[in-house]
């Protein structure tokens, strides 16, 4: 029985990472927009400002007009190939979202967290409920998801995936520990 409901767990979380996927890539997408803008303020900043020189020169770290140029090509490239991403999980996210009743609280709260991309604290606010209420309908609309065999196969398909992004979330948050360890015996 513990195996089975650790298997349900390990799904929920699986869906919800993928439910999460839309929300993640519009905040991508959202900073290299920040970038694009920021690289764009140095580009046009008056000569001899910060950052920007017509002419590449030796032994600087200035890479002129050219590498700006090609920094804004490679940021709006991304922006385009994110875009993309965000357009194709926000159709998975609303194909997934649609097992659930229309007029549903589980379908808003679950709306209101993966496309819309609200914290759990407005989610409340505007429902009105408790953050405590709120998580646990959703909690409830990811296992009624998880009956649908469409469901489910998504999730059996995309468990690669969410288990690489967990060990590279792991890995990273490793990397911080130990780096701030460092910093704080200097």
């Amino acid at each position: 029985m513990q195996e089975i409901n650790e298997e349900l767990e390990n799904d929920r979380s699986v869906l919800e990472w993928m439910l999460g996927q839309y929300v993640r890539a519009k905040r991508r997408k959202k900073q290299l927009e920040v970038r694009l803008l920021e690289i764009n303020a140095e580009r046009d900043s008056p000569i001899g400002g910060q950052g920007y020189d017509p002419l590449p020169r030796s032994g600087g770290n200035n890479e002129g007009a050219a590498g700006i140029l090609m920094k804004l090509a490679d940021i709006e490239d991304r922006i385009y190939e994110q875009k993309a991403k965000a357009d194709k999980s926000m159709v998975n996210v609303a194909t997934i979202l649609n097992f659930l009743p229309e007029e549903s609280m589980e379908r808003e709260i679950c709306e209101l967290r993966h496309i819309d991309g609200h914290e759990w604290g407005e989610i409340a606010e505007g429902i009105p409920m408790s953050k405590s209420q709120c998580y646990r309908i959703h909690k409830a609309a990811m296992y009624e998801l998880l009956e649908f065999n469409y469901v489910k196969e998504l999730v059996t398909e995309n468990r690669e995936s969410y288990e690489y992004y967990i060990e590279k979330k792991e890995e990273a948050r490793y990397r911080r520990e130990n780096q701030a360890r460092k910093n704080a015996g200097k």
